[in-house]
């Protein structure tokens, strides 16, 4: 009953801001390729961002002189902080005069396109769209396309990853998606991978392939416990004594990850870090498992087999894999991450090890560090 009220209150706001909406651009006969501006909106989450990136790559590859900019938010502008594809990184935050300050500057650089990253409708990215002043909007077929001059058939929500789904978005400026590579993508800073590479070689941590844990997610009930991991890395230290575990996670767990690797041998807890730096330690690993969160997609990014464990009781939306990578998904139909068991963890860690044997994939089984 509240999920139905929820949707009910947000398609009410998104129908109001109709009254926002100008009279639809027609598209461009021809694209403009000279040196056009398009802004992007994505102010969502950090996982949101990870998956949109094969756009700006291949943009940029095919029109080397458009300027991409974006509108991010405090929880994930950090995301973009090193990427070769992105010029500007507009912050919004909360509250009308900030969000006033923010128009108005958009507004300033004149965009050729503004478009909306989102595949679910969403008030902010709509008001943000219809009075950033770009020549012409463009967004997926959804309840908000009254704000787009171009509307691009979105894919299945249930069949389709969403990667491929936001991919669709290249189609107005010319590039079939089928035709490039949608490989999610992210560039660590030199500073991240000169403090992993340090404390690697500093002698604190064992050799051998590195399996890491990821504990954090975006909510208590994709926290799997203290007791889980604890025994996992009982069960994978004993079944696999050559490989080493590093627990991984933001600073609001640090004391759930000291618990989990107290005592525990072939394991440590890694230092507290940036994203950045979380995600030059997640490019070092053989094998990661983590909740369904951001480091699934820092995984594909780097082409990391992970065990990734997701809560998705809705079955018409499909999980968020990580996309073209390697990976054994863990599924569970209630709002509950505690109900996956620790077997089940441990047996699909074995068959992704035997897929990597298989395969004649470096790192875990050959003992390569990566």
């Amino acid at each position: 009953m509240l999920k139905k009220i929820e949707w009910g209150l947000r398609y009410a706001l998104l129908q109001s801001l109709r009254v926002l909406a100008r009279s639809r651009h027609a598209p461009p006969a021809s694209l403009p390729v000279a040196r056009s501006r398009i802004l992007f909106i994505r102010q969502d989450r950090i996982g949101d961002v990870l998956v949109s990136t094969p756009l700006f790559a291949a943009l940029k590859e095919r029109y080397p002189d458009y300027t991409i900019d974006i509108v991010l938010s405090r929880n994930n502008h950090f995301v973009l902080e090193n990427s070769p594809h992105v010029r500007r990184r507009w912050v919004y935050t909360k509250g009308l005069l900030s969000s006033l300050r923010l128009l108005r500057r958009i507004r300033a650089e004149h965009y050729d396109f503004v478009v909306d990253l989102m595949d679910n409708p969403s008030a902010t990215s709509t008001v943000i769209l219809l009075l950033a002043g770009g020549r012409w909007n463009v967004g997926l077929e959804k309840e908000n396309a009254y704000a787009y001059d171009i509307i691009v058939p979105m894919k299945s929500r249930k069949e389709s990853h969403i990667v491929e789904r936001i991919a669709e978005l290249l189609r107005p400026f010319g590039i079939d998606p089928a035709t490039v590579n949608l490989r999610v993508r992210y560039t660590i800073g030199e500073k991240a991978e000169r403090e992993v590479s340090e404390f690697l070689e500093s002698g604190r941590y064992a050799e051998g392939p590195k399996v890491g844990i990821n504990i954090s997610a975006g909510s208590d009930t994709r926290f799997w416990g203290v007791p889980n991991y604890r025994e996992l890395l009982r069960r994978l230290t004993s079944a696999f004594p050559g490989l080493s575990f590093i627990l991984l996670g933001k600073g609001e767990d640090r004391q759930r990850l000291l618990e989990i690797a107290e005592g525990v041998p072939q394991t440590i807890a890694a230092p507290e870090t940036s994203f950045d730096g979380f995600a030059a330690w997640i490019s070092r690993l053989s094998i990661l498992i983590t909740p369904d969160t951001s480091a699934v997609h820092l995984a594909a990014a780097f082409d990391i087999p992970s065990v990734v464990l997701y809560v998705q009781s809705n079955p018409d939306l499909r999980i968020w894999e990580p996309y073209r990578s390697l990976s054994e998904a863990l599924v569970t139909t209630v709002d509950d991450l505690k109900t996956i068991s620790v077997s089940d963890v441990v047996e699909a860690f074995e068959r992704l090890s035997t897929r990597m044997r298989e395969g004649h994939l470096s790192g875990l089984l050959t003992g390569e560090q990566r």
